[in-house]
């Protein structure tokens, strides 16, 4: 045979095998695409998507996200700069990022046997996770090659449930409506309707109001088949939850070294005990905002890690719980984008105008310690030029106005004082900022937090001191509450009271740490006295302020407001003189602003539990108290 025409059929076939080669590597490399003779059926029927479904390398059947997940009535959305996809169904938010294992479900990590990808411009998703995180279920009929998804229907919301940790509803859709109410996490309102992300809702007393859709969610009967779920299962319009619904570490064990979850501190420093139990002995602080990682769980206690590296404990009642995210997870959430510009500083009249320039109407989280008013503006940077980050004003009552970057993605407002002011907060003209307005104090236009002692909380029941004939003090405290805050109303103050029947939402020092997140101008807790001895009586006044300790800069404040009242209710209801007194009640010492704790009259004194008992010396008692605090405003 001629060697060119051997050498050329060699070639031909050296040829053919390389192509071979590259065609066998090219159609690995390759999806294997579900074909003609695949079928995906939605709820019952059958669907052709323009990109069809396909068996990925992990043996894995992936179908194209938004295609199957509007189809079933979700709500699809892409975050460009985190390559992340965002699926909103009923009471569920699935997250996912493509070319990452990661996933959430309702902000509870989660690792994929697969990797999402993109496929032209469409998202491809591992179809089992996608319908198993809604409550759905898949089948894989190999013999007809069928893919049948099922998902059950999601009704429209009827309620919806507050998600901020205190949360303010307002006459109108907007941050410059009065505020008629607070609630806290959990509570469940009726929605009447929705408008430009504000929903309007009924209270349980028959008003109606408005709450900012970033604090509340939609609550949906979402009943997957097979799912055993039953319509109003919620808790009933104007309820919390059950105590004990804050997310936990749960009973399973994290990888070894890991910690079980992280401990998020609210809108106030948490003191870190030595152990679990309210007693031992304080060892550190955990900032506000601060995510401690979790080491172990006793009873309602966790074990956290502070920033040095030491371990105390912080009791799970003062923090939510967050799943731990290993160094090197995907961001969660998209960067802010509101900016901070500047601050200006204007007097008007008896009143600051302190206007806070940003990139459009915010909203925001207010404290108060100390001197201090801080406002922390959530989602938002620090973009003022550099050197006019203070603002020295020296105008009572504001000294100076500061601005930082609290966190990546929190900037803080701190209004530091020169005497006792009261806020006000509207939005600027232009949408371009909000107006926080300073003044000093006065009864009218001032917030007060009422608490009526004792009562069922989330501890459980309990009825105070019970007097000789079987009149029982949190029923006595409650009558006098409701009479000091329909004065207090009628004089043009917010009230708000820790309970307005037999339950109240808040542990004890939870009625203190309520009064922090409203911003309360005061803090009046009611009693009633007991002692063994049934001929004591008389009135008292607590506040507790002890010198050289943060509480000790208000003492002068504290002592003034608790002597105004002792003063005013003696001289109401006649009864015996007690004075003022101090004491470490944890209502008291929890409280950032002006507090006292009256005990109006001795329930186990047979004359004083008569008259405790008795609308009219209650309406006695209301006044005097009413008038010490007109008092305590007017400077005197």
């Amino acid at each position: 045979m001629d060697k060119r025409i051997l050498t050329g059929r060699r070639g031909l076939l050296l040829l053919l095998l390389v192509l071979m080669y590259i065609l066998t590597l090219g159609l690995k490399a390759l999806p294997a695409t579900a074909g003609p003779g695949v079928t995906l059926i939605l709820n019952g029927t059958r669907v052709d998507p323009a990109v069809p479904p396909y068996i990925d390398g992990n043996g894995r059947t992936m179908v194209p996200l938004r295609f199957v997940m509007e189809y079933m009535g979700a709500r699809v959305d892409w975050v460009e700069k985190e390559q992340g996809i965002v699926v909103s169904r009923g009471t569920t938010t699935l997250k996912m990022w493509i070319g990452s294992r990661r996933a959430s479900v309702n902000g509870q990590a989660i690792l994929l046997d697969t990797t999402p990808v993109l496929k032209g411009d469409t998202t491809m998703v591992p179809v089992r996770f996608i319908s198993q995180a809604f409550g759905g279920q898949v089948d894989w009929n190999a013999a007809s090659q069928t893919v049948r998804i099922t998902l059950g229907t999601v009704q429209d919301a009827s309620q919806v449930r507050l998600t901020g940790s205190y949360v303010n509803i307002r006459s109108g859709p907007g941050l410059d409506y009065n505020i008629i109410d607070v609630f806290p996490r959990g509570t469940v309102l009726g929605l009447l309707g929705e408008a430009s992300g504000w929903y309007r809702v009924q209270l349980n007393d028959g008003r109606q109001g408005w709450v900012s859709a970033a604090y509340a969610e939609p609550v949906y009967n979402n009943n997957p088949p097979g799912n055993g779920g039953q319509p109003g299962q919620n808790p009933p319009p104007g309820e919390t939850q059950p105590p004990g619904k804050n997310p936990s570490p749960g009973d399973g064990q994290p990888p070894a070294g890991q910690p079980l979850g992280l401990a998020v501190i609210g809108s106030r420093p948490v003191a870190i005990l030595a152990g679990p139990s309210p007693v031992e002995k304080q060892v550190g602080t955990a900032a506000a905002g601060s995510k401690l990682p979790i080491w172990q769980q006793k009873g309602d206690w966790w074990q956290v890690e502070m920033e040095d590296g030491r371990r105390g404990w912080v009791a799970s009642a003062l923090a939510s719980f967050a799943p731990y995210e290993p160094p090197g997870s995907p961001p969660d959430s998209r960067k802010p984008g509101l900016q901070i510009t500047g601050v200006t500083v204007v007097p008007a009249g008896n009143t600051l105008q302190v206007t806070v320039k940003a990139t459009g109407v915010f909203t925001y989280k207010t404290s108060r310690w100390d001197n201090r008013l801080i406002v922390d503006v959530p989602g938002a940077v620090l973009a003022v030029p550099e050197g006019q980050e203070t603002v020295e004003v020296n105008r009572p009552p504001l000294a100076r106005v500061r601005l930082g970057q609290y966190t990546a993605d929190t900037a803080r407002i701190v209004f530091d004082l020169s005497g006792a002011a009261r806020m006000t907060v509207q939005p600027a003209a232009d949408k371009s900022g909000m107006i926080f307005l300073l003044e000093k104090p006065s009864l009218k236009g001032s917030k007060i937090v009422i608490d009526p002692g004792h009562g069922t909380d989330p501890e459980g029941p309990d009825p105070g001191a019970i007097g000789p004939t079987g009149v029982k003090e949190k029923d006595v405290n409650l009558a006098m509450a409701q009479k000091l805050a329909a004065l207090l109303r009628e004089a043009g103050a917010s009230v708000y009271l820790t309970r307005n029947g037999e339950t109240s939402p808040y542990t004890l020092s939870g009625r203190a740490y309520y009064a922090n997140d409203v911003g309360a101008d005061l803090f009046i807790s009611i009693h009633s006295n007991a002692s063994y001895s049934p001929s004591a009586s008389g009135t008292s006044t607590y506040f507790y302020a002890p010198p050289g300790t943060a509480l000790g800069q208000q003492r002068e404040e504290r002592r003034r407001l608790a002597t105004a009242i002792q003063t005013a209710l003696v001289a109401a209801i006649g009864r015996k003189d007690l004075g003022v007194l101090e004491a470490n009640f944890a209502v008291l010492r929890n409280t950032n602003m002006p507090s006292v704790l009256v005990e109006t009259a001795f329930i186990s004194n047979p004359t004083e539990e008569q008259l405790l008992n008795s609308p009219a010396f209650q309406a006695r008692v209301a006044e005097g108290i009413f008038n010490g605090i007109s008092a305590y405003f007017n400077g005197s």
